[in-house]
């Protein structure tokens, strides 16, 4: 099967006439008519613009190899390469919020905001030295545990069910 077969297979996969197709790539009618045709051929350009268009996998448009389509993790990892994280990151965010939904993995998604700035320092640092590998993970584990005993913690736990059942009695 050559590249204007494998053309031709995913634009009456997508349901779409030459001419659509044409006018989605910026192209004519004529123009898709010849690569189907195998009398032209797509210029690598045009192959990259149709893969990021439809999510068809490069390989399978040049080679036939593989799948059609790329799957939507795949999808997702080109664009995050395309645009770079932070921003893919903010969209990403910015969509989830949009939706009422909860925020998404990574560093920005996870910025504390309790009013108290030392308290957010704390979280944050705490967080990122959580998300940093796990050697890191592993240190900031056992650090955690030097700062606050099973004692100390049951303590302020006991502390806070007194004050939470006094506040209830009055």
């Amino acid at each position: 099967m050559y590249v204007g077969v494998r053309v031709q297979k995913l634009r009456k996969h997508l349901g779409l006439s030459q001419k659509d197709f044409g006018e989605c790539l910026g192209i004519s009618q004529k123009h898709i008519s010849q690569i189907e045709k195998d009398t032209r051929e797509p210029s690598e350009q045009l192959i990259k613009h149709l893969c990021l268009r439809y999510n068809t996998s490069e390989s399978w448009i040049k080679t036939g190899e593989g799948e059609m389509f790329t799957s939507p993790e795949e999808s997702l990892k080109n664009i995050k390469t395309r645009l770079g994280e932070r921003v893919f990151m903010d969209a990403i965010n910015n969509i989830m919020k949009e939706n009422g939904l909860a925020f998404a993995a990574g560093r920005a998604a996870h910025r504390a905001d309790t009013g108290d700035p030392e308290l957010d320092r704390m979280i944050n640092i705490l967080h990122d030295l959580w998300d940093a590998g796990e050697d890191l993970k592993g240190w900031t584990k056992v650090q955690f545990n030097r700062s606050f005993p099973d004692e100390v913690v049951e303590d302020v736990q006991k502390k806070q069910q007194e004050t939470k059942g006094q506040a209830q009695i009055s």
